[in-house]
């Protein structure tokens, strides 16, 4: 009885900390690898689009400002999307009301995933010290480590089909993903009347997801080794 409690503790630990590895992933790609949104907006030409569909001009250096504003309000850290920079020589609001809307759902997400994590780093932090205390803490690593890996498997097998969908037709499910999370429908713009849509298109956000879950996939991999590695010597240890 006290094998399965113990087990049903580690896989509830793996759950939870491979969704903190995922939001880590997440937040390393947008807000930790340097120079990620001018290297974007290069490759994607987004002055010249926003140029092209709307009749606007703005430097990179200017659109690299307003999504680093942006991503300060994702994460809670702004009040509002009041974001103004140099467009066709003026200043002028970079944001109109329905793109505002759009993104002040996006921040509740975010904030919403970062809290989550919170709280589950301090209940991987609980579940490990309890373990700790009832069992000590080699068998405690044994423990967690046998239920990182049978977790780890079905969640890289999970990754590696959805990634297999989304390459196949990622328009289609980048689309299911907003009906999913983003159900008002205010999601969606038009490149002659949205900035927005033109500073983040669609190849911008399919870089991101596939730096996020090479980032992510790497992360957890990593550690699938390390906790193989660490049960194959303690196994060893043990047996002789």
């Amino acid at each position: 009885m006290k094998a399965i409690h113990h087990s049903f503790l580690s896989i509830i630990f793996s759950l939870m900390f491979i969704f903190i590895l995922f939001v880590t992933s997440f937040e390393a790609v947008c807000y930790w690898t340097p120079d990620f949104y001018r290297k974007e907006f290069i490759k994607y030409d987004v002055t010249g689009s926003l140029n092209s569909w709307m009749g606007e001009t703005i430097t990179i250096d200017d659109m690299c400002y307003v999504i680093d504003q942006t991503m300060v309000y994702l994460r809670g850290d702004r009040e509002n999307l009041i974001i103004d920079t140099n467009i066709n020589g003026k200043q002028t609001q970079f944001y109109n009301d329905n793109e505002k809307s759009h993104m002040a759902d996006v921040r509740d997400l975010f904030v919403k995933c970062i809290f989550l994590r919170s709280i589950f780093i301090l209940s991987c932090l609980a579940i490990a010290g309890y373990l700790v205390v009832i069992t000590g803490a080699k068998k405690t690593v044994c423990e967690l480590a046998k239920g990182y890996i049978h977790v780890c498997m079905l969640i890289l097998l999970a990754v590696f089909l959805i990634g297999i969908l989304a390459a196949s037709d990622f328009t289609k499910y980048f689309t299911i993903f907003h009906e999913i999370f983003f159900s008002q429908g205010n999601w969606m713009f038009d490149p002659r009347e949205s900035r927005m849509i033109n500073m983040l298109p669609e190849g911008f956000f399919s870089d991101c997801a596939l730096n996020i879950v090479m980032t992510f996939i790497g992360a957890v991999t990593a550690l699938l080794i390390s906790a193989s590695v660490y049960l194959i010597a303690a196994k060893k240890h043990f047996s002789k």
